[in-house]
């Protein structure tokens, strides 16, 4: 991965800007303290993105903005110093943007700028607007943020470019396009994507007072006036996206369990109802597992609740691991479940016991004492006599009881497959 560059003379502002980097930063990153620093650094280093102080010993007059400029590395200016002139000199450059050095609140938007340009370089923008040259200005806005950019020159073309990349994150819109205008466009799409789950930025040079009001209205997220000025621009974007990732964070919040993080009950049943009937329909295969803490109780009854908890915890980010791609839940207690679908049952009967193997082999470190636990499960995949989810998961619940009266530690089918 490529890392940040951090050039800063004051110690004092370096150790501000590391400690706040080293919580809240996705990447790695390096300090420079002077321009000879950074020669040397750039020479050794992939940066894709620099935060460079304007005023060095070594380069008093900006030469290490010049010089990250001139190596190709998007560059975030902090600065001291506020001006119009200044202003200006600096977006003729081609700086990425500007922060000035004021108080913590500056580092801390800084840092947050790094953190929302890494994640766009996993995003695609959708620009659509008949104006090749506006166009055009617009995808090299967006490809200074990072962002990887997909052109349409109007409406219908718009929706083909839609469903030729799903993963496109945001569309930036005009009005004024043929064979389909912008709010036309707003609402086709408002139709299978919600505001809060796709950002649309709308745009127009018309003079019209209550177009944005029907940008807004009809599903856009925001709306700007052409032409812009390029640091409205850049943080309009920039603040369409982090809402949306607020809204995400708050939404996946919900669908946790508060304490191992994994997907909580509630949020089990609304995606696993749904896997049960498409297999139900398709005739294809689908196993439902449900795991058990084996003498859960006595873990907690001899070192305390905190130590269940921690065993709960360990157990959680183990499931993760081995079965991440897959629905994973924490179903109550010490109870889990994992829907696996598409599967033989042999290859899942293969892949629990040796889940089961491998929680019984590890030695886990909980406060002072070193702990042990195994795992009994239950296993249910016949389709056929149930009509819902939850009727799938008695059988399993049943398997589950087999398992526990069985000895512990195993792996129970609802009908034992052949073979195992």
């Amino acid at each position: 991965m490529s890392k940040l560059l951090i050039i800063e003379d004051s110690p004092l502002i370096r150790r501000v800007i590391k400690h706040l980097a080293a919580t809240e930063l996705s990447c790695e990153f390096d300090f420079a303290e002077d321009l000879a620093q950074t020669k040397e650094l750039i020479k050794e280093n992939d940066y894709f993105l620099a935060l460079a102080d304007l005023n060095l010993p070594d380069a008093p007059n900006g030469e290490v903005v010049q010089l990250t400029m001139d190596h190709g590395i998007s560059t975030v200016v902090l600065t001291a110093t506020t001006n119009e002139e200044l202003r200006k000199k600096l977006l003729a450059m081609g700086v990425l943007d500007y922060i000035f050095k004021e108080n913590r609140d500056s580092y801390i938007s800084a840092i947050k700028l790094v953190n929302q340009l890494i994640l766009n370089q996993d995003i695609k923008v959708l620009v659509a607007d008949d104006s090749k040259t506006l166009r055009s200005y617009i995808s090299s806005q967006l490809s200074k943020l990072l962002y990887q950019v997909v052109e349409a020159e109007n409406g219908v073309e718009a929706i083909k470019q839609l469903n030729k990349h799903p993963d496109i994150g945001l569309l930036i819109t005009d009005y004024n396009m043929p064979e389909m205008n912008g709010i036309e466009l707003i609402r086709h799409i408002r139709q299978k994507r919600l505001r809060d789950e796709f950002p649309i930025i709308g745009l127009s040079s018309s003079k019209d007072p209550s177009l944005s009001a029907r940008f807004i209205k009809h599903g856009a997220n925001d709306f700007l006036v052409t032409p812009f000025v390029q640091e409205e621009f850049q943080w309009r974007i920039i603040k369409a996206m982090e809402q949306i990732a607020l809204i995400n964070e708050i939404r996946d919040a919900a669908n946790r369990d508060y304490l191992t993080k994994l997907y909580n009950r509630r949020y089990f049943f609304s995606v696993g109802d749904s896997d049960f009937l498409k297999a139900k329909e398709s005739n294809s295969k689908l196993c439902v597992a449900l795991l058990d803490i084996d003498f859960f109780k006595k873990i907690n009854d001899s070192y305390g609740h905190d130590a269940g908890d921690a065993v709960l915890i360990k157990m959680s980010a183990i499931l993760d691991k081995w079965f991440g791609a897959m629905l994973v839940a924490r179903y109550g207690g010490e109870e889990f479940i994992v829907i696996m679908k598409d599967l033989d049952a042999s290859k899942v009967n293969t892949l629990l016991n040796a889940f089961r193997e491998y929680v019984a082999q590890q030695q886990f470190a909980i406060g002072e004492h070193t702990l042990s636990f195994t795992v009994s499960t239950g296993v249910a995949n016949n389709l056929t006599n149930v009509d819902n989810l939850d009727e799938l998961i008695n059988s399993a619940d049943m398997a589950l009881y087999q398992a526990k009266e069985g000895g512990r530690n195993l792996v129970i089918w609802e009908n034992e497959p052949l073979g195992f």
